[in-house]
């Protein structure tokens, strides 16, 4: 009778834990879960970015807008690509790009920010002028644009062409004033 209590004693500790397999798939399962939440996560991330795009481009469209009141024209004097007010929005090197446009607003008091830039790419936002500096257009790369805002960059002041926003660097949601 002993010999069989043992026994029994000795099958029961061995039943107490988990298998190797058993480990493995809850491993596996855990790590599936894991990468679906990441997942998720890299494109609520990627959305907010495109929120922070779409806002800065509204704040730069309302200073445009106030400085073209004070002055008759888009063309911020002083920033940009050789002073000429246009080119990448806040980008300074110290040569070609003396003062951004992003700079030049901030210093006349119409932006607060002289960084207004993409999240992700540096230089990032654009600002080209037309029609005389009658026009302007300020254009950013989404990663997740609706085909409107496609549609509507190609309509823009220099949206499409030898030197389009759109199919030469890519940007594809614009604001601005035609």
């Amino acid at each position: 009778m002993r010999i069989f209590n043992i026994y029994k004693e000795t099958k029961r500790k061995n039943q107490k834990g988990f298998t190797l397999i058993e480990l493995l798939v809850v491993i596996a399962i855990i790590g599936l879960m894991a990468s679906v939440v990441t997942m998720g996560l890299g494109r609520a991330r990627a959305k907010a970015r495109d929120v922070k795009r779409r806002a800065d481009l509204k704040q730069i469209a309302t200073a445009m807008e106030l400085y073209y009141n004070d002055y008759n024209s888009f063309q911020v004097s002083g920033g940009g690509y050789f002073g000429g007010g246009q080119g990448w929005f806040s980008y300074e090197n110290g040569s070609s790009y003396v003062t951004s446009v992003a700079h030049q607003l901030n210093i006349l008091g119409y932006l607060g920010n002289t960084k207004a830039e993409d999240p992700i790419q540096n230089p990032g936002y654009m600002i080209y002028l037309c029609n005389n500096y009658q026009a302007y257009a300020v254009s950013a790369t989404l990663e997740y644009p609706t085909a409107d805002d496609i549609a509507f960059i190609q309509t823009t002041c220099n949206g499409v062409g030898g030197n389009g926003t759109y199919p030469v660097y890519g940007k594809n949601f614009a604001v601005g004033h035609n």
